[in-house]
């Protein structure tokens, strides 16, 4: 009874192990006995009845079920969407995938292989918003069947994937395109090929391969140390680099991509030209000067449209900066906040090469301009860049160059928004001394718009006019305010709208090659030109100043004061700038005083001087009609003169040297019928000026 048993049990199994051979060799056998025709009709009507798009294999299908569900279809194409530029959506030389059986079976996926040769995929979306890949379907239109959920069983282990294992995945020579007619917006991969390799999901992911986009050749990596933590949604460390001619970044630390994708690490990056970088972003920079070799480094965090880096340490077109910077991409423009520390700031770097600089005003003799505007730049200025992004930085620098002009150290608030750029100079030190200011660009209006204003004291004149303006004639401690305006697509435009007042104030200095007394000689024997009308040597003062007005360009002094030992000088006028002219009214007064600063009233010889022509070569005579109009002044001048003691004052003053020959003294003393006569006061000043 109990051998039968046993024979009843070896018969079963002996007949259960011959069913699992049946189906093992069916499986193995039917991929073989059946028609190739007949896999491809049955693909290409899933897909047609998927999609609504026709899908064409060209060459061989071949399918395997075991020990690895494989298939390899050669010459494969699936249609675009009628009204899409390339007929095929999809095409491909060569695909090759397999995935094992087995362990499926036990909650894992290994795939063995899976290879795109020569793929080809064209992306595009219509002007209406419409995408290619949004497939119509007899089945998509029919309602999903409803399903109920078990939440008991959700989350269970027995439904959760244990395991990924990728063998040799890899896409070999692929192209992609994308194109969007509702934005305008295009994009070319070629030669892209791509690596992957994943031993599993306690294993290190490694992805690596190249592509070309916009005729420029880029290679990239990628290493996740925990791929599961990344498929559960959490962070996990990662490493990546990019590599090209046109910028090379790098990224260690962790990273987040489910759910809410964050970062937090440390990043480098270099690029060699940021114009270069832009241009081929296809966001090209307005021409000009500067945004060259750009390299990064600190600590990067970000997530949600929001980025912030910390102990950053930035070199740009050879400026130096450390410090935090933060910068959100959620809104119209990106926006920039942070905190930098340079150790210079070369605005020269930005500003487009003039040729047309107005010459030097030093009166040295080195040409220059012959008034009129040729000496102001017609370039057109473009302050367009400045609508790229809004910022709000506080930046701290030893140095700050503008042309010529250096400025020590500095604090600075900027603030950018929608094209209007805001600068605070809260400190400023400059040419040893000290100020402050504000100056608006105004960028998002059709024609740029500039205010400045500033305050500075303690300054040294010299270096800083000839650096400024390549003005050499002027030394001494200065204090200058002022506050202007002006709008103009060029620098020429600028000037010639220019408003605003101001006053300047200069003490303990010199004019220097410029010998007031002995001007005034020259110019009473005969008209003078140039600045060196003036002699050779200088001319000390004590206080030089006065305030000012500025009216579309045209600049108006009342009340010019130089307090001098033996001379003082009043005056007002006016200086053209868009034309480089001026026209002035000098009043020296030779004063027998050695008071200078704050010296009050001093009575003397007072002759008036015109002052006129372009800056650079002004001419000077003396005003006899303004003198004549004043016939009792000019009467007691002449009496004064004709002195012994005044007349020696002037000759002292004017280094014409003091006559004591007797026959100056005879000629004074005789006189003759004629001499009884009365002279006007317009002889007498031409018979004593030589006119």
């Amino acid at each position: 009874m109990e051998s039968q048993k046993e024979n009843t049990m070896s018969r079963l199994i002996a007949i259960l192990a011959g069913i699992v051979v049946l189906l093992i060799a069916v499986v193995v056998a039917v991929p073989m006995l059946v028609p190739g025709n007949v896999y491809k009709e049955r693909v290409v009507s899933l897909v047609k009845s998927q999609t609504g798009r026709d899908l064409t294999i060209g060459g061989d299908v071949g399918l395997s079920f075991f020990p690895r569900l494989a298939v390899k279809v050669e010459d494969v194409s699936l249609s675009n969407a009628p009204w899409a530029k390339n007929k095929s959506m999809a095409s491909m030389q060569e695909l090759r995938a397999a995935i094992k059986i087995l362990p499926l079976f036990k909650g894992e996926v290994e795939i063995d292989n899976f290879v795109l040769v020569d793929p080809v995929i064209h992306l595009e979306v219509k002007a209406d918003g419409t995408p290619n890949w949004q497939f119509e379907s007899a089945s998509a239109a029919a309602p999903a069947p409803t399903t109920t959920t078990d939440t008991s069983s959700s989350g269970s282990s027995s439904s959760s994937l244990n395991q990924i294992r990728l063998g040799d995945v890899a896409i070999k020579n692929g192209t992609a395109t994308y194109r969007n007619a509702k934005t305008g917006q295009s994009l070319a991969f070629e030669a892209v090929n791509l690596d992957l390799s994943l031993p599993g999901l306690d294993q290190p992911f490694d992805a690596s391969g190249s592509l070309t986009w916009n005729s420029e050749p880029l290679k990239f990596s990628l290493t996740a140390q925990r791929p599961r933590a990344l498929t559960e949604g959490g962070p996990t460390p990662v490493e990546f680099s990019l590599a090209s001619s046109k910028v090379e970044a790098t990224y260690k630390g962790s990273f987040q991509a489910f759910d809410k994708m964050e970062f937090i690490g440390g990043v480098d990056l270099n690029v060699p030209s940021v114009r270069d970088l832009a241009s081929w972003l296809g966001s090209p920079l307005p021409a000009g000067k500067g945004f060259g070799a750009l390299a990064v480094h600190g600590e990067a965090r970000g997530g949600g449209g929001s980025y912030n880096f910390k102990n950053a340490k930035i070199a740009f077109d050879g400026m130096n900066a450390t410090g935090n910077v933060a910068v959100s991409t959620v809104g119209q423009r990106p926006r920039i906040k942070g905190n930098l520390d340079l150790d210079r700031v070369d605005a020269n770097v930005y500003m487009a090469d003039d040729s047309t600089t107005p010459a030097s005003s030093d009166g040295g003799g080195s040409g220059g301009s012959s008034g009129g505007d040729g000496g102001w730049s017609t370039t057109p200025i473009d302050l367009s860049g400045l609508k790229a992004v809004d910022a709000d930085i506080s930046i701290t620098t030893k140095e700050l160059l503008v042309k010529a002009i250096r400025i020590g150290a500095s604090a600075i608030d900027m603030t950018l928004n929608n094209g209007v750029l805001s600068v605070d100079l809260n400190k400023l030190a400059l040419y040893k001394g000290a100020g402050s200011g504000s100056l608006i660009l105004n960028g998002a209006t059709r024609v740029p718009q500039m205010n400045a204003a500033f305050k500075i004291g303690g300054v040294e004149a010299e270096p800083l006019l000839t650096d400024a303006a390549g003005f050499k004639r002027l030394s001494g401690l200065s204090a200058i305010s002022f506050a202007v305006n002006a709008t103009g697509r060029s620098q020429r435009e600028m000037i010639s709208s220019l408003d605003g007042n101001g006053d300047v104030k200069f003490t303990n200095g010199a004019i220097k090659g410029i010998n007031l007394a002995q001007l005034m000689r020259t110019v009473f024997t005969a008209p003078a030109t140039g600045w060196t009308s003036g002699g050779t040597q200088d001319t000390d003062f004590s206080e030089l100043g006065g305030t000012f007005t500025i009216t579309r360009g045209l600049l108006t002094n009342k009340d010019l004061k130089l307090l001098s030992p033996l001379i003082r000088v009043a005056g007002s006028g006016t200086v053209d700038l868009p034309a480089q002219t001026l026209n002035y009214r000098v009043e020296p007064k030779l004063a027998a005083t050695l008071e200078g600063q704050g010296g009050g009233e001093a009575k003397g010889i007072e002759v008036p001087i015109i002052v006129s022509g372009p800056w650079s070569k002004p001419s000077f005579r003396p005003d006899l009609a303004s003198m004549l109009q004043n016939k009792e002044q000019t009467l007691d001048t002449i009496k004064s003169l004709k002195d012994g003691g005044g007349k020696a004052l002037l000759n002292d003053l004017l280094g014409g040297g003091t006559q004591t020959d007797s026959t100056t003294k005879d000629t004074t003393t005789t006189t003759t019928p004629d001499d009884s006569k009365k002279v006007s006061p317009e002889d007498a000043l031409k018979s004593l000026f030589g006119r």
